[in-house]
């Protein structure tokens, strides 16, 4: 299971890349994943994953690169949620692959705080979403919660709770 943090915005994928912090990468979700992040910010047109790497976990896990301690993590929530072994072993394969930019969580938080507030600016309000899961979205549990541009700002590395689906407006 690995973190993963998703966007529902107006902008084109194209835009949306073009704005993003050295390090990170936007893939659009299938139709049908796509579609259960759109229905929840009606004006938006694109949804994708953001990743550093090929998934999202050094955004909120600090990487232990010799112990990789940060995977026992991991491997106690694929066994809570009885995920089978070969999906676990798949999913600590791709957790590995590590993207160019060696930041810590908290550096992290600074550069997407920095990437929500240019977005905010330029396109209006957008959803951001983050789950743990073997890869696949699952439909969001929580309806979304209102944030200010401001409230990201004072707490960058924390304001996005799992499992809640968030809009952010300036």
């Amino acid at each position: 299971m690995c973190h993963f943090l998703y966007i529902a915005t107006p902008l084109t994928l194209s835009e949306l890349r073009s704005m993003l912090p050295a390090g990170l990468s936007a893939d659009l979700l299938s139709p049908g994943e796509s579609s259960r992040l759109l229905a929840l910010l009606p004006r938006s047109r694109t949804a994708a994953r953001l990743l550093a790497g090929a998934c999202s976990c050094d955004l909120y896990l600090r990487r232990d690169l010799t112990g990789r301690s940060e995977e026992a993590e991991l491997r106690r929530r694929y066994r809570a949620l009885g995920v089978e072994r070969d999906t676990r072993i798949r999913a600590l394969e791709r957790h590995r692959r590590r993207g160019p930019e060696h930041r810590t969580p908290a550096e992290w938080g600074m550069h997407l705080a920095g990437f929500v507030a240019e977005h905010a600016r330029n396109a209006g309000p957008t959803l951001y979403y983050r789950e743990v899961s073997a890869g696949g979205l699952a439909d969001p549990p929580n309806p979304p919660v209102a944030m200010s541009l401001a409230q990201v700002l004072e707490q960058p590395g924390t304001w996005l709770a799992e499992g809640q689906p968030t809009v952010v407006a300036r």
